[in-house]
């Protein structure tokens, strides 16, 4: 019996040296410096041999606080609405005061009394054209040529002739209205008052758009608008580098936790947010 027992004892120790160096060879397979194989590479995180992850460690994570960095943004980008806003408002007001100027009102009433005299000029000299029998005849001719034109097939010969003659017609009627204005004096005087008018009050016009943003309170308004413009800005680039912070901080504190390897992927906070992806 003390036989046997020897050879057995020495049988099973002999097992449990094969199987432990088995098992080493496993956890230590060649080529991959102690991961698993299926770990990685696409498959989510890699876990170092003999590392326990996090489910079994009970660490409080800490999160850095963005909310300070989030309001600071907000409140900047309304304060530059707000700024733009009394800008334009400042701006309308301004224009609106010029236009029930009295200087404003002379020129405007200048130039509409203008309008009124050339267009009465006009409608004097085209009223005693009509008594021109020549005129009178074209009109008649071109009216006819008109009607004809109607009555035509589309692409034809035809359509092509009498829309010459009609077109012809027109020609002859507005180069005598054209002889008939240039020769009348009074066209000519309602004509040259009109344009100085209406060059007056567009002079007028430009002169207080120029003068306008050298106003003070138009100068203060414009930097307002910037330093607010500037602050928007810097709050957009802090709140920017709280959201890289803060993922920063959450994968090292996944790392810490759980004890597995961070890789820079295309879903790291450093890709995202150093690369223009942005950070979660």
């Amino acid at each position: 019996m003390n036989g046997r027992s020897l050879i057995a004892k020495v049988f099973l120790g002999l097992m449990t040296v094969g199987a432990g160096s088995a098992l080493g060879d496993v956890e230590r397979m060649p080529g991959h410096n102690g991961y698993m194989p299926w770990r990685g590479a696409g498959f989510g995180p890699v876990y170092p041999a003999g590392v326990s992850t996090g489910p079994q460690q009970q660490q409080q994570a800490q999160v850095y606080d963005i909310s300070p960095a989030m309001a600071q943004a907000a409140f900047a980008e309304a304060e530059f609405d707000n700024r733009w806003s009394g800008l334009q408002i400042l701006l309308d007001r301004a224009r609106k005061d010029f236009q029930i100027s009295a200087e404003y009102m002379a020129a405007r009433n200048d130039f509409d009394a203008a309008q009124q005299a050339y267009d009465a000029a006009v409608e004097s000299v085209m009223a005693r054209l009509w008594s021109d029998p020549q005129y009178k005849d074209l009109l008649e001719k071109r009216t006819e040529e008109q009607i004809a034109l109607k009555s035509t097939g589309i692409g034809t010969g035809v359509r092509y002739a009498v829309a010459t003659e009609s077109m012809r017609y027109s020609s002859m009627a507005t180069r005598l209205e054209a002889a008939a204005l240039a020769n009348d004096a009074a066209v000519q005087d309602a004509r040259m008052r009109l344009v100085s008018a209406h060059e007056t009050l567009f002079l007028k016009e430009r002169q207080f758009e120029s003068q306008l943003y050298h106003q003070p309170e138009v100068v203060a308004a414009r930097q307002q608008m910037e330093t607010a413009r500037a602050s928007k800005a810097g709050a957009e680039g802090n709140l920017h580098g709280a959201l890289i912070t803060r993922a920063d901080q959450l994968n090292l504190n996944y790392q810490s936790i759980s004890g597995n390897n961070v890789y820079l992927t295309g879903f790291d906070p450093y890709y995202r947010g150093y690369f223009g992806m942005g950070a979660y």
